[in-house]
């Protein structure tokens, strides 16, 4: 993730080749064991450091680093904070001078955790399904139920929701981490949900095909 940050600040100097005054507000990721939110939150706050060193030798506007939201879809806060300092300080954060800084003081400065795991860790509400649902329909990004799914519900239903004019205008980047694999648990709740909310109706080829010898279609090769 420290080189995904870098890709990142390519793309923002990308856009303001023709929006020069663009600025990424706010970064929102899930996390579930601290290592995405250590290597996002700690990178952007790395490259930019350097970003704003290098305009103030040149003599150029500085730009503030963007408020990073790490959504912990299990536990709490606080063992996200003290399990993204041991991940830091792994990555060789202790070694640099920050003098009079603790590297979970460093941590709890460069992100937010917020306590978003909602009924636990992998157990989706009715809402936290309609809104995963919803979400693929509207705008064909599917998210996961345990990790991206859960983490874009909190974040703009609970953080957005009870922040009001705090984001208004804002730009948002919310950082899609993958965990595909967590949609085949709620398959057929989603499936369910899917039948009654789309006109698309899924086309069950397989079992309506026939088989050889039964003259339903054996010249047909699924």
């Amino acid at each position: 993730y420290i080189n995904a940050v870098d890709e990142l600040m390519q793309q923002i100097e990308t856009i303001q080749e023709e929006e020069k005054d663009f600025a990424l507000d706010h970064v929102v990721f899930a996390t579930g064991s601290g290592g995405t939110a250590t290597g996002i939150s700690v990178g952007l706050s790395l490259a930019y450091a350097s970003l704003n060193q290098k305009n103030d030798e040149l003599g150029k506007q500085q730009h503030p680093p963007p408020r990073v939201h790490a959504i912990g879809v299990c536990d709490n806060p606080d063992y996200f904070y003290n399990s993204m300092s041991s991940i830091a300080d792994n990555m060789g954060l202790a070694n640099l001078p920050t003098p009079d800084t603790t590297t979970e003081q460093f941590v709890r400065t460069a992100v937010t955790v917020h306590h978003g795991k909602g009924r636990g860790y992998a157990i989706s509400t009715d809402d936290e399904l309609d809104f995963i649902l919803q979400f693929a329909m509207e705008t064909g990004i599917v998210l996961d139920p345990v990790y991206s799914g859960k983490a874009l519900y909190y974040f703009l239903k609970k953080v957005v929701g009870d922040g009001g004019e705090e984001y208004r205008d804002t730009n948002i980047l919310f950082w899609h981490t993958g965990g595909s694999i967590g949609l085949y648990e709620k398959g057929n709740e989603l499936r369910e949900r899917l039948d009654v909310a789309s006109s698309v109706k899924r086309l069950d080829v397989y079992g309506k095909m026939g088989t050889a010898g039964d003259g339903g279609g054996d010249d047909v090769v699924p």
